[in-house]
């Protein structure tokens, strides 16, 4: 019998592995083959609900050696709990208006679902081999790393691709997964710094050399201030710093990884209401109430963890839907 896996990728490409096959099962089967399998493994592995708050916790937390048989257990199942979720989420996007995946939509999506199973292959295999010794998902593995000179090439192609719109520019697919996480970090940043709105400079025009998640933890430690509509602000810290190491780094995450980092995200960019009586602002995602009172609080904040030069402080309009009670500037 054809493994799910290996079949899925000879429907993509007739000759992986070497050879040539030509897969009569439909994309549709194909990839219903595929969830079926990976959810009889999940059944055969994880006894509970998971909350979003462990899978963040244990799906993004830094990279370090896993101590045990019981911490690479619990790894594996997180990621397997999440991969299925997004790569779910993948199919209805190829499924789109229709209520099958057509060959072509499969292969449009082909680079995506590649790398679904070759990240899944070494973790379903980690945990069914306990079981089932002689358990393979399929046979293959990808490298995860890129050079320098592709980084630097992808930069050098985003910065002109405007240029090139009604022709055919194409990014390579693994160093376009990492220079989206660059951005998604970039996008927090600017937010965490923007829901403050407190431009600080010295008399050269020269900002502060503030530490890493100053703005972050501002907010984290001043929660009274701000309403997050969409999204569990703690759970943004712990995406942020793993945009860090795959920005240091420069390698490609889990192709779920980025997909949930994603969808955990866009509640803090979404629009929403403007305050409590109603209104409509494009950066409604995110409340704030006291705005005069937090801006304050910050610069307090500030004055007392910078002690060195003369700074000039501007309070600004933030990225944010504005309460009622908005106090005095």
């Amino acid at each position: 019998m054809t493994k799910p896996a290996h079949q899925i990728l000879e429907k993509i490409d007739p000759v992986f592995g070497g050879h040539r096959r030509k897969v009569r099962a439909s994309a549709e089967k194909c990839i219903s083959d595929l969830l079926s399998h990976l959810n009889w493994l999940k059944c055969r592995h994880i006894k509970k609900e998971y909350s979003d708050e462990y899978l963040i916790s244990t799906c993004f937390k830094k990279p370090k050696a896993l101590k045990n048989n019981a911490e690479i257990n619990a790894y594996c199942r997180a990621h397997l709990t999440v991969s299925i979720k997004e790569l779910e989420n993948l199919v209805k996007i190829m499924r789109g208006d229709a209520s099958r995946v057509s060959c072509s939509n499969l292969r449009r999506y082909k680079e995506i679902v590649q790398d679904y199973l070759f990240d899944l292959r070494p973790l379903v295999e980690h945990l069914e081999r306990q079981k089932e010794p002689s358990y393979e998902f399929f046979g293959g593995r990808k490298s995860y790393g890129v050079h320098s000179w592709e980084v630097f090439r992808i930069s050098r192609q985003l910065a002109i691709q405007s240029a090139y719109r009604k022709q055919s520019f194409h990014i390579d697919h693994k160093t376009g997964q990492i220079a989206s996480i660059f951005m998604l970090r970039q996008a927090l940043e600017a937010k965490f710094e923007r829901l403050v709105a407190v431009n600080i400079y010295n008399s050269s025009q020269q900002t502060p050399k503030l530490r890493h998640g100053f703005h972050y933890e501002f907010i984290n430690n001043n929660p009274t201030y701000f309403e997050f509509k969409s999204v569990k602000f703690s759970f943004l810290k712990k995406i942020y710093d793993w945009c860090n190491v795959i920005v240091h780094r420069a390698f490609q995450p889990y192709a779920w990884q980025i997909a949930y980092a994603h969808s955990i995200c866009s509640g803090l960019f979404v629009a929403g209401d403007l305050n409590e009586n109603g209104g409509w602002s494009i950066n409604g995602g995110v409340r704030i109430q006291s705005l005069s009172e937090m801006q304050t609080a910050f610069i307090n904040h500030f004055c007392s963890s910078y002690d060195h030069g003369i700074w000039c402080m501007e309070a600004g309009k933030p990225e944010a839907g504005i309460g009622t009670n908005t106090g005095s500037k």
